[in-house]
């Protein structure tokens, strides 16, 4: 049995310490809003319905799969229907019966990913598109990244299981490349080195205490009291149906 990791254990925050920003939350709904009118969309790791809750008002017709039910609860509470609580591996879905599907933020955590790929392929019409939507940073200090890096200087070499969706460009290249908007902000170092002392992020639930104390006072003596620019632009990538299989069989 593959191990499954579970956002309930950070359901309470998972909102305010993951969203988008409202305006660029705002612009991205809306765009696909558009692109996805008339279709039947598939939305794998919906969690608290981040995507799914502003798309589903818009009118589109969207299902949302998933394995965590604080989660979904909190979706619930705004305005989330249509779950169905299944494994992304193992789709409870007839072959070819959505338009599109979608996964963000989620495959990097799942060992084999490419099971799940090959069920989105399964379950896609033949002219229907796979798209995930990713911030592509242009900021020049990433916290997150000097955690990981640290760590892995500490020792602690192991990596997420999966392959994150926002790498997924460098394996096979999409069938297309949309620019919805660019986002511009300064952010205080100390409010995300705090989220990161509290461990809110899955990439950190497995490293030892002693490494992520060691982590965190490395961390705080080099960005500690600092201003990050933490600018990015919002993209969504698409590939078709053919293309999925490609990603699916990737090495």
């Amino acid at each position: 049995m593959v191990e499954r990791i579970s956002f309930d254990r950070v359901a309470d925050v998972y909102d305010e310490t993951r969203g988008l920003p409202p305006r660029v939350l705002a612009k991205a709904a809306g765009f696909l809003a558009e692109e996805l009118q008339g279709k039947r969309v598939l939305e794998i790791g919906v969690g608290t319905g981040r995507i799914a809750v502003p798309l589903q008002k818009s009118g589109i017709e969207l299902v949302g799969i998933d394995i965590a039910p604080q989660m979904v609860a909190h979706g619930r509470e705004k305005g989330l229907r249509s779950v169905v609580f299944a494994d992304g591996a193992r789709l409870p879905f007839r072959d070819r019966t959505f338009d599109a599907a979608t996964s963000n933020h989620v495959l990097h955590l799942v060992a084999d990913w490419r099971n799940v790929l090959r069920e989105v392929e399964r379950i896609l019409r033949p002219d229907g598109v796979y798209f995930t939507i990713f911030e592509h940073s242009v900021s020049s200090v990433s916290p997150h990244e000097r955690y990981r890096t640290i760590v892995q200087s500490l020792g602690w070499t192991r990596t997420h299981p999966g392959l994150h969706e926002r790498d997924f460009p460098k394996v096979v290249p999409p069938a297309r490349l949309a620019h919805v908007t660019h986002h511009d902000a300064q952010v205080p170092a100390d409010r995300i080195l705090e989220s990161l002392q509290q461990r809110l992020f899955a990439f950190m639930w497995k490293i030892p205490d002693d490494i992520h104390a060691r982590t965190m006072d490395l961390l705080r003596q080099e960005l500690g009291g600092t201003t990050l620019n933490r600018s990015f632009d919002l993209e969504v990538a698409y590939w078709t149906r053919p293309l999925v299989g490609k990603l699916a069989s990737a090495p």
